[in-house]
Protein backbone atom coordinates (compact mmCIF):
# COMPACT_ATOMS: atom_id res chain seq x y z
CA UNK A 1 0.00 0.00 0.00
CA UNK A 2 1.25 3.61 -0.68
CA UNK A 3 1.47 5.91 1.62
CA UNK A 4 -1.07 8.59 0.11
CA UNK A 5 -3.96 5.49 0.88
CA UNK A 6 -2.61 4.17 4.04
CA UNK A 7 -2.77 8.03 5.44
CA UNK A 8 -6.30 8.31 4.12
CA UNK A 9 -7.34 4.65 5.66
CA UNK A 10 -6.02 6.06 8.80
CA UNK A 11 -7.93 9.38 8.87
CA UNK A 12 -10.58 7.37 7.76
CA UNK A 13 -10.32 5.05 11.31
CA UNK A 14 -9.70 8.51 13.11
CA UNK A 15 -13.03 9.62 12.07
CA UNK A 16 -14.79 6.35 12.75
CA UNK A 17 -13.70 7.09 16.09
CA UNK A 18 -14.85 11.28 16.38
CA UNK A 19 -18.08 11.08 14.58
CA UNK A 20 -20.86 8.87 16.31
CA UNK A 21 -23.79 10.06 13.41
CA UNK A 22 -22.14 9.91 10.52
CA UNK A 23 -18.21 8.94 8.58
CA UNK A 24 -17.02 11.24 6.36
CA UNK A 25 -14.12 12.16 4.37
CA UNK A 26 -12.20 14.18 2.33
CA UNK A 27 -9.32 14.69 0.24
CA UNK A 28 -6.05 14.99 2.00
CA UNK A 29 -5.43 17.88 0.36
CA UNK A 30 -7.94 19.66 1.84
CA UNK A 31 -6.61 19.66 5.27
CA UNK A 32 -3.28 20.85 4.45
CA UNK A 33 -2.06 23.28 6.35
CA UNK A 34 1.58 24.06 5.00
CA UNK A 35 4.05 21.61 3.43
CA UNK A 36 7.76 21.44 2.46
CA UNK A 37 9.35 20.58 -0.72
CA UNK A 38 13.14 20.00 -0.81
CA UNK A 39 15.10 22.08 -3.42
CA UNK A 40 14.97 20.23 -7.24
CA UNK A 41 18.08 18.47 -7.00
CA UNK A 42 17.37 17.03 -3.47
CA UNK A 43 13.83 16.03 -4.76
CA UNK A 44 14.60 12.79 -5.34
CA UNK A 45 16.31 11.55 -1.97
CA UNK A 46 14.18 9.75 0.76
CA UNK A 47 13.41 10.97 3.65
CA UNK A 48 14.55 8.83 6.89
CA UNK A 49 13.71 10.34 10.31
CA UNK A 50 12.19 13.64 11.60
CA UNK A 51 12.27 15.43 14.72
CA UNK A 52 10.30 18.49 16.52
CA UNK A 53 11.89 20.84 18.73
CA UNK A 54 9.06 21.25 21.57
CA UNK A 55 10.35 24.86 22.62
CA UNK A 56 10.47 26.38 19.30
CA UNK A 57 8.38 24.12 17.09
CA UNK A 58 10.93 24.03 14.33
CA UNK A 59 11.12 20.45 12.39
CA UNK A 60 14.41 18.36 11.89
CA UNK A 61 14.49 16.04 9.28
CA UNK A 62 17.58 13.59 8.35
CA UNK A 63 17.50 12.31 4.71
CA UNK A 64 19.60 11.15 2.23
CA UNK A 65 22.84 12.92 1.73
CA UNK A 66 20.93 15.85 3.32
CA UNK A 67 20.10 17.32 6.74
CA UNK A 68 17.23 20.25 6.53
CA UNK A 69 16.09 22.60 9.46
CA UNK A 70 12.44 23.88 9.07
CA UNK A 71 10.34 26.45 10.85
CA UNK A 72 6.81 25.83 12.52
CA UNK A 73 5.44 26.35 9.19
CA UNK A 74 8.06 24.48 7.46
CA UNK A 75 9.67 26.83 5.59
CA UNK A 76 13.26 26.16 5.24
CA UNK A 77 15.55 27.67 7.54
CA UNK A 78 18.62 25.71 7.13
CA UNK A 79 20.19 22.67 5.49
CA UNK A 80 23.69 20.77 5.42
CA UNK A 81 24.76 18.57 2.16
CA UNK A 82 26.32 15.42 4.20
CA UNK A 83 27.69 14.25 0.84
CA UNK A 84 28.33 10.93 -1.00
CA UNK A 85 29.85 8.13 0.49
CA UNK A 86 33.33 7.21 -0.77
CA UNK A 87 32.08 3.25 -1.21
CA UNK A 88 29.73 3.21 -3.94
CA UNK A 89 27.66 0.49 -2.22
CA UNK A 90 26.85 2.64 0.29
CA UNK A 91 24.35 5.65 1.26
CA UNK A 92 24.89 8.26 3.51
CA UNK A 93 21.74 7.96 5.39
CA UNK A 94 21.31 10.58 7.80
CA UNK A 95 18.54 8.08 10.27
CA UNK A 96 18.50 9.13 13.76
CA UNK A 97 17.79 12.48 14.86
CA UNK A 98 16.44 13.56 18.61
CA UNK A 99 16.20 16.91 19.99
CA UNK A 100 17.66 17.23 23.67
CA UNK A 101 16.48 19.41 26.06
CA UNK A 102 18.04 18.42 28.75
CA UNK A 103 20.10 19.92 32.06
CA UNK A 104 22.97 18.31 30.32
CA UNK A 105 22.79 18.71 26.42
CA UNK A 106 21.00 21.25 24.32
CA UNK A 107 21.31 20.27 21.32
CA UNK A 108 20.52 18.02 17.84
CA UNK A 109 21.80 14.57 17.84
CA UNK A 110 21.68 13.09 14.47
CA UNK A 111 22.91 9.56 13.56
CA UNK A 112 24.22 7.37 10.31
CA UNK A 113 25.85 8.65 7.72
CA UNK A 114 28.47 6.43 5.92
CA UNK A 115 29.57 4.62 9.06
CA UNK A 116 26.60 4.18 11.97
CA UNK A 117 28.02 7.54 14.04
CA UNK A 118 27.11 10.28 15.80
CA UNK A 119 27.10 13.95 15.81
CA UNK A 120 25.63 16.84 17.80
CA UNK A 121 24.17 20.04 16.45
CA UNK A 122 23.24 23.74 17.11
CA UNK A 123 19.31 23.42 17.37
CA UNK A 124 19.16 26.80 16.32
CA UNK A 125 21.26 26.35 13.51
CA UNK A 126 22.34 22.61 11.89
CA UNK A 127 25.18 23.67 10.44
CA UNK A 128 26.85 24.57 13.54
CA UNK A 129 28.61 23.65 16.66
CA UNK A 130 29.10 20.37 14.61
CA UNK A 131 30.42 17.92 17.37
CA UNK A 132 31.30 14.20 16.13
CA UNK A 133 31.43 10.77 18.29
CA UNK A 134 33.26 7.72 16.82
CA UNK A 135 35.26 6.07 19.40
CA UNK A 136 32.44 4.92 21.71
CA UNK A 137 33.19 1.21 22.04
CA UNK A 138 34.09 1.03 18.06
CA UNK A 139 30.82 0.34 17.02
CA UNK A 140 28.10 2.71 15.01
CA UNK A 141 24.98 3.65 16.86
CA UNK A 142 22.82 3.06 13.87
CA UNK A 143 23.45 0.56 11.01
CA UNK A 144 24.19 1.71 7.32
CA UNK A 145 21.76 -0.56 5.45
CA UNK A 146 18.20 0.58 4.92
CA UNK A 147 16.80 -0.46 7.78
CA UNK A 148 15.04 1.68 10.25
CA UNK A 149 16.56 2.34 13.52
CA UNK A 150 14.86 3.84 17.07
CA UNK A 151 16.07 5.89 19.64
CA UNK A 152 14.83 8.22 22.54
CA UNK A 153 16.60 10.34 25.47
CA UNK A 154 14.83 9.25 28.89
CA UNK A 155 15.67 9.52 32.67
CA UNK A 156 17.71 6.27 33.58
CA UNK A 157 20.27 5.14 36.26
CA UNK A 158 23.37 5.56 36.17
CA UNK A 159 25.73 2.38 35.75
CA UNK A 160 29.16 1.89 37.53
CA UNK A 161 31.55 -1.01 36.14
CA UNK A 162 32.09 -2.94 39.08
CA UNK A 163 27.95 -3.55 39.47
CA UNK A 164 27.43 -1.07 41.44
CA UNK A 165 24.58 1.30 40.01
CA UNK A 166 21.83 3.93 41.90
CA UNK A 167 19.00 5.76 40.75
CA UNK A 168 20.02 9.66 39.46
CA UNK A 169 18.21 12.59 37.78
CA UNK A 170 20.65 11.68 34.53
CA UNK A 171 19.46 11.47 30.98
CA UNK A 172 20.64 8.99 28.41
CA UNK A 173 19.92 8.19 24.66
CA UNK A 174 18.39 4.33 24.66
CA UNK A 175 18.73 2.58 20.97
CA UNK A 176 17.35 -0.07 19.21
CA UNK A 177 19.34 -1.07 15.85
CA UNK A 178 18.27 -3.35 13.38
CA UNK A 179 19.93 -5.88 11.55
CA UNK A 180 23.44 -5.38 13.89
CA UNK A 181 25.96 -8.01 14.80
CA UNK A 182 26.57 -6.45 17.76
CA UNK A 183 24.16 -4.57 19.79
CA UNK A 184 20.70 -5.14 20.09
CA UNK A 185 19.65 -2.29 22.26
CA UNK A 186 22.09 0.36 24.08
CA UNK A 187 22.30 3.04 26.52
CA UNK A 188 24.46 5.58 26.07
CA UNK A 189 25.96 8.88 27.87
CA UNK A 190 24.35 12.02 26.37
CA UNK A 191 28.05 13.71 27.20
CA UNK A 192 30.15 11.42 24.86
CA UNK A 193 27.45 8.73 23.42
CA UNK A 194 29.71 6.19 24.83
CA UNK A 195 27.83 2.85 25.65
CA UNK A 196 27.12 2.57 28.70
CA UNK A 197 24.77 -0.81 28.94
CA UNK A 198 23.60 -2.76 26.23
CA UNK A 199 22.10 -6.23 24.92
CA UNK A 200 23.99 -8.00 22.68
CA UNK A 201 22.93 -10.24 20.01
CA UNK A 202 24.52 -14.07 19.57
CA UNK A 203 26.31 -15.15 16.75
CA UNK A 204 23.25 -16.72 15.22
CA UNK A 205 20.94 -13.67 14.62
CA UNK A 206 17.69 -13.05 13.58
CA UNK A 207 17.08 -9.95 12.00
CA UNK A 208 15.33 -7.78 13.74
CA UNK A 209 13.80 -4.17 12.71
CA UNK A 210 13.23 -1.92 15.33
CA UNK A 211 9.95 0.14 14.50
CA UNK A 212 8.79 2.36 16.85
CA UNK A 213 10.42 2.89 20.71
CA UNK A 214 7.90 4.55 23.22
CA UNK A 215 8.55 5.20 27.18
CA UNK A 216 5.61 4.34 29.37
CA UNK A 217 6.32 4.56 33.46
CA UNK A 218 9.87 2.75 34.36
CA UNK A 219 9.91 1.11 30.98
CA UNK A 220 10.79 1.62 27.11
CA UNK A 221 8.59 -0.52 24.88
CA UNK A 222 10.10 -1.66 21.28
CA UNK A 223 8.20 -2.74 18.41
CA UNK A 224 10.13 -5.49 16.62
CA UNK A 225 9.17 -6.78 13.25
CA UNK A 226 10.67 -10.26 13.11
CA UNK A 227 10.25 -12.39 9.77
CA UNK A 228 6.03 -12.91 9.56
CA UNK A 229 5.80 -11.38 13.56
CA UNK A 230 5.42 -8.18 15.67
CA UNK A 231 7.17 -8.78 18.86
CA UNK A 232 6.84 -5.84 22.37
CA UNK A 233 9.88 -5.58 24.05
CA UNK A 234 9.75 -3.74 27.43
CA UNK A 235 13.15 -2.55 28.55
CA UNK A 236 13.56 -1.43 32.58
CA UNK A 237 15.23 1.90 31.47
CA UNK A 238 16.46 1.77 35.88
CA UNK A 239 18.14 -1.52 34.72
CA UNK A 240 21.59 -1.84 37.04
CA UNK A 241 23.26 -4.36 35.49
CA UNK A 242 25.34 -4.22 31.98
CA UNK A 243 23.52 -6.69 30.17
CA UNK A 244 19.56 -5.47 30.74
CA UNK A 245 18.74 -8.73 31.94
CA UNK A 246 15.33 -6.71 32.60
CA UNK A 247 14.72 -7.32 28.93
CA UNK A 248 11.42 -8.93 27.98
CA UNK A 249 9.73 -9.81 25.12
CA UNK A 250 6.12 -10.84 24.11
CA UNK A 251 3.76 -11.48 20.28
CA UNK A 252 1.29 -8.51 19.54
CA UNK A 253 -1.13 -9.96 17.29
CA UNK A 254 -3.82 -8.13 15.40
CA UNK A 255 -5.40 -10.50 13.20
CA UNK A 256 -3.99 -11.29 9.69
CA UNK A 257 -2.06 -8.23 9.64
CA UNK A 258 1.54 -8.71 10.80
CA UNK A 259 3.66 -5.93 9.81
CA UNK A 260 3.97 -3.35 12.36
CA UNK A 261 3.74 0.21 11.25
CA UNK A 262 3.37 2.45 13.97
CA UNK A 263 2.36 3.09 17.50
CA UNK A 264 1.04 5.80 20.70
CA UNK A 265 0.15 4.95 24.09
CA UNK A 266 -2.77 7.35 25.45
CA UNK A 267 -5.93 7.14 27.57
CA UNK A 268 -9.46 5.71 26.27
CA UNK A 269 -11.77 8.67 25.83
CA UNK A 270 -15.43 8.38 27.02
CA UNK A 271 -16.51 6.09 23.96
CA UNK A 272 -14.14 3.51 23.78
CA UNK A 273 -13.45 3.30 27.50
CA UNK A 274 -17.45 2.41 27.68
CA UNK A 275 -17.53 -0.09 24.66
CA UNK A 276 -14.26 -1.94 26.85
CA UNK A 277 -15.84 -1.64 30.11
CA UNK A 278 -12.66 0.65 31.90
CA UNK A 279 -12.06 3.70 32.81
CA UNK A 280 -11.63 6.96 30.92
CA UNK A 281 -7.98 7.40 31.97
CA UNK A 282 -7.17 3.78 31.46
CA UNK A 283 -3.74 3.96 28.88
CA UNK A 284 -4.22 1.91 25.96
CA UNK A 285 -1.50 1.12 23.24
CA UNK A 286 -3.34 2.07 19.76
CA UNK A 287 -0.99 0.51 17.12
CA UNK A 288 -1.11 0.38 13.35
CA UNK A 289 -0.35 -2.85 11.30
CA UNK A 290 -0.70 -3.86 7.33
CA UNK A 291 -0.53 -6.62 5.25
CA UNK A 292 -0.92 -7.40 1.67
CA UNK A 293 -2.61 -3.83 0.58
CA UNK A 294 -4.79 -3.87 3.73
CA UNK A 295 -4.16 -1.98 7.37
CA UNK A 296 -5.83 -2.16 11.13
CA UNK A 297 -5.45 -0.46 14.18
CA UNK A 298 -5.75 -2.57 17.15
CA UNK A 299 -5.79 -1.45 20.74
CA UNK A 300 -4.52 -3.31 23.67
CA UNK A 301 -5.00 -2.29 27.47
CA UNK A 302 -1.78 -1.22 29.16
CA UNK A 303 -3.16 -3.22 32.61
CA UNK A 304 -2.83 -6.15 30.03
CA UNK A 305 0.33 -5.62 28.06
CA UNK A 306 2.45 -5.10 31.89
CA UNK A 307 0.23 -8.46 32.93
CA UNK A 308 1.51 -10.18 29.95
CA UNK A 309 4.81 -9.60 30.38
CA UNK A 310 4.71 -10.03 33.99
CA UNK A 311 3.59 -13.82 33.28
CA UNK A 312 6.68 -14.08 30.76
CA UNK A 313 9.20 -13.31 33.53
CA UNK A 314 7.32 -15.50 35.94
CA UNK A 315 7.05 -18.25 33.31
CA UNK A 316 10.81 -18.04 32.78
CA UNK A 317 11.00 -18.33 36.40
CA UNK A 318 8.67 -21.52 37.03
CA UNK A 319 9.99 -23.24 33.82
CA UNK A 320 6.50 -22.90 32.25
CA UNK A 321 7.24 -21.19 29.35
CA UNK A 322 9.87 -19.79 27.03
CA UNK A 323 9.41 -16.74 28.83
CA UNK A 324 12.73 -14.44 28.40
CA UNK A 325 14.81 -16.78 26.49
CA UNK A 326 15.65 -15.17 22.66
CA UNK A 327 18.11 -17.40 20.76
CA UNK A 328 19.35 -14.39 19.06
CA UNK A 329 20.67 -12.57 22.15
CA UNK A 330 23.80 -13.63 23.91
CA UNK A 331 23.37 -15.79 26.97
CA UNK A 332 19.47 -15.55 26.94
CA UNK A 333 17.53 -18.57 28.75
CA UNK A 334 15.49 -19.23 31.51
CA UNK A 335 16.87 -20.53 34.67
CA UNK A 336 13.95 -22.30 36.73
CA UNK A 337 13.46 -20.79 40.77
CA UNK A 338 12.34 -23.40 42.78
CA UNK A 339 11.31 -20.91 45.58
CA UNK A 340 9.40 -18.07 43.06
CA UNK A 341 7.55 -16.90 46.24
CA UNK A 342 10.88 -14.82 47.24
CA UNK A 343 10.65 -12.86 43.70
CA UNK A 344 7.49 -10.57 43.93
Amino acid sequence: MDRKKMSELLLFLVLISCQTRSIQSAPLSSYLVSSFTPPDSDSTLPFNHIAINNVTEDVYIGARERLYQLDSDLNLEHYVNTGKCSDSNKDNDNKLLIVVTTPQKNTLITCGGCDGFCETRSLTNISHDVTRYNTFNSQGVVTTGDVPTVGAVVLGAEFVRNGVGTPNDSFYLFTGVSGSVDTFIAKHNLLDLDTVQNIPRSGVMMLSLFKHQIAYKGYLYYFISRKNSVHLGRLCRNSLDVFFQSYTEIELQCGPHDMFQSAHIGPAGSQLADSLNIDTTDALLYAVFSKEGSSALCVYKMSDVEQSCGDAVLGCFQGTSTGTTNSYLLDSRCREILSVEQYP
